[in-house]
């Protein structure tokens, strides 16, 4: 089977940040912080989380009304509790997803209800973080003060909002279509042209529309404030503004297709801005896996749903081809 390129390159960049910042670990002081977590917190950590996924399924609900159809909120939920778990074998991948565009056109009888909700409930996700990384730019100037990390973050929140304003404008669509194509992308273009037709008709449901960016701009803050709260029991010394602007660099860069899901990436960044603000490395990565083992945990359920779905995996197996 011969290996692509690209995926020989997003290897050697996840394996080696990894690398490097794991022959930088002093892995005794992430143990004794490690210690901190307390299994009282974890299961408060694992229900806080869930609420944020209840938010989750409740804007998605607010879309599949605006289209005249519904699904119960226990299958909205399973759905992305499966999702979490394939996510955890197919980083980058959009098996999650696939599933749960599946899953909830088992409940309305119709496929492309299906993937324009899961896609409008991504897309009002995406909004509203751009909509918090702008509120953080005043603590960034504020708090952090490091020009490095001001250039990062005001690159990030100029990425955010011209995604969305790509994705949401034809004017800008048709301006940036040409430089898409010269950069092989215009099967990128094709698709945000189907996009917005699909916008201009969630945005007549106005009520679902604000309801449905209110409840995203909810979430990303209680995303937030859950990095916090870990933080703050592992004994890390930083502030619900700092993450405020550190959660959307880390969103944003991952999503670069340079390297597996954002393995090591990730990891590299946080040690990275870590370091800016006076904080350990250790620390950085301590938070950082503790995030994701804690993801891996709330996502048991969803291999239980999987188990109970075989003709659900064949989906995603098809849809990752």
């Amino acid at each position: 089977m011969k290996v692509k390129p690209i995926f020989l390159i997003k290897v050697i960049v996840s394996v080696g940040v990894l690398a490097l910042v794991l022959t930088r670990m002093d892995f005794y002081q992430i143990w004794v912080q490690f210690q901190y977590l307390s299994p009282s917190f974890i299961i408060f950590a694992l229900l806080f989380y869930t609420g944020c996924q209840l938010l989750s399924c409740w804007r998605w609900q607010v879309v599949l009304w605006s289209s005249g159809h519904s699904a119960p909120m226990s299958s909205l939920l399973s759905s992305y509790f499966a999702g979490m778990f394939l996510n955890i074998f197919l980083p980058g991948a959009l098996g999650g997803d696939v599933y749960r565009v599946y899953r909830v056109a088992q409940s309305t009888k119709d496929s492309e209800v299906a993937l324009v909700s899961v896609f409008l409930e991504r897309f009002t996700g995406l909004a509203a973080l751009s909509g918090l990384a702008v509120i953080g730019l005043v603590p960034a100037f504020k708090l952090i003060g490091r020009w490095d990390i001001l250039l990062l973050f005001a690159a990030c929140v100029g990425s955010l909002v011209g995604a969305v304003l790509l994705i949401a404008s034809p004017k800008l669509l048709i301006w940036a279509e040409p430089w898409l194509i010269k950069f092989r992308l215009s099967n990128v273009a094709a698709r945000f042209a189907k996009i917005q037709i699909l916008l201009r008709t969630f945005a007549q449901h106005r009520q679902a529309l604000l309801l449905s960016m209110g409840l995203s701009l909810l979430l990303q803050l209680a995303i937030v404030y859950y990095h916090y709260l870990v933080a703050h029991q592992l004994k890390i010394p930083i502030s619900y503004l700092e993450l405020l602007v550190f959660i959307p660099i880390i969103v944003v860069v991952t999503l670069l297709p340079i390297s597996l899901g954002g393995i090591g990436l990730k990891e590299g960044l946080w040690a990275y801005l870590f370091s800016r603000i006076g904080l350990s490395v250790e620390q950085a990565l301590l938070l950082s896996l503790t995030i994701t083992v804690l993801g891996w945990m709330l996502s048991l359920p969803g291999a239980v749903v999987l188990l109970l779905d075989s003709t659900g995996l064949q989906q995603v197996r098809q849809g990752n081809k």
